[in-house]
């Protein structure tokens, strides 16, 4: 399991969210999501789906963990019911590219949480999350290729 690691800025992100308990729920979650940015015509290159996670799955169990299925939009836009709207601002993070099978992510997370305290950074007060690159479905290994992000001070 090769990675990419580095410190970036990231900019400033809109993501249009729906949020959920459970990984066994992200599907479902990804699936109003996608639907509804479908018919407001959102989807698109520069659209990459996103999942925060607001729970450690250290410290909660593992189908109690609060996430949220998430858009990054170009900008914001009005939001109805369940699907919500909210911007992340700009900051430093420790971003790490894989290309991983779906179970490779919990170790992928701890390789990238153990990288950060060896190089002596601190996690900042926000969420980490996972942009997405491609359609694991869709890739002769069914791997993600994705970027882990964590936020640091």
């Amino acid at each position: 399991m090769d990675a990419h690691i580095e410190i970036k800025h990231m900019p400033k992100m809109y993501l249009a969210y729906v949020t959920c308990i459970g990984p066994q729920n992200l599907e479902r979650s990804y699936e109003k999501l996608i639907q509804w940015a479908t018919s407001l015509g959102l989807m698109g290159i520069h659209t990459k789906p996103v999942t925060m996670y607001h729970d450690s799955f250290k410290d909660t169990e593992y189908h109690k963990v609060w996430m949220s299925a998430c858009l990054m939009l170009k900008e914001p836009v009005n939001t109805e019911g369940e699907i919500k709207m909210k911007s992340i601002d700009s900051g430093k993070y420790i971003v790490g590219r894989y290309e991983i099978g779906m179970d490779e992510f919990a170790k992928s997370w701890t390789e990238l949480f153990g990288w950060m305290n060896d190089q002596g950074y601190r996690k900042a007060d926000k969420e980490p999350f996972e942009i997405y690159y491609n359609n694991f479905k869709e890739h002769p290994e069914q791997k993600a290729i994705i970027d882990l992000c964590i936020p640091i001070q």
